[in-house]
């Protein structure tokens, strides 16, 4: 059974890396041979609000390479909801009430999802080789 981070997972990260592990919060992309991406939801400010996302690059022999937390509020700011006691709105996060894991009022859409991916794909094409071009200042590759 897939579990609630999992789904939302698969729609950060499912469409760029589809050979994606997963599992519980997280999941691991394959960057090249020795370097890994961990993706999780961690929870930065009220432990039961997962209101970001922790990207780990590791190598598989030497550990941490870098590490990088992508706030919801940073990517897709403040959202705008019908909800009164939200006037001036909300900023996303998965609320786990008592182990029913779901977005708290307000509900990501496609748009949202796709502003996400591209930030962690621009995070992850960092440290993934380069292809050689033409222009001679891009021919090292990592």
């Amino acid at each position: 059974m897939m579990t609630y981070f999992e789904q939302e997972l698969r729609k950060i990260v499912g469409g760029e890396h589809p050979d994606a592990t997963f599992v519980g919060r997280a999941c691991y992309v394959r960057l090249n041979d020795m370097t890994r991406a961990k993706i999780q939801f961690i929870a930065c400010g009220v432990s039961s609000h997962y209101d970001a996302l922790r990207l780990t690059i590791l190598n598989r022999t030497e550990g941490d390479v870098d590490n990088l937390v992508l706030h919801f509020k940073d990517i897709l700011g403040s959202k705008q909801v019908g909800n009164p006691n939200f006037r001036n709105g909300i900023s996303p996060y998965i609320w786990d009430d008592g182990g029913k894991m779901e977005w708290y009022v307000y509900h990501p859409n496609a748009r949202d999802f796709q502003k996400l991916s591209d930030a962690v794909s621009d995070y992850l094409e960092v440290f993934q080789e380069q292809a050689q071009t033409a222009d001679p200042q891009w021919q090292q590759t990592m």
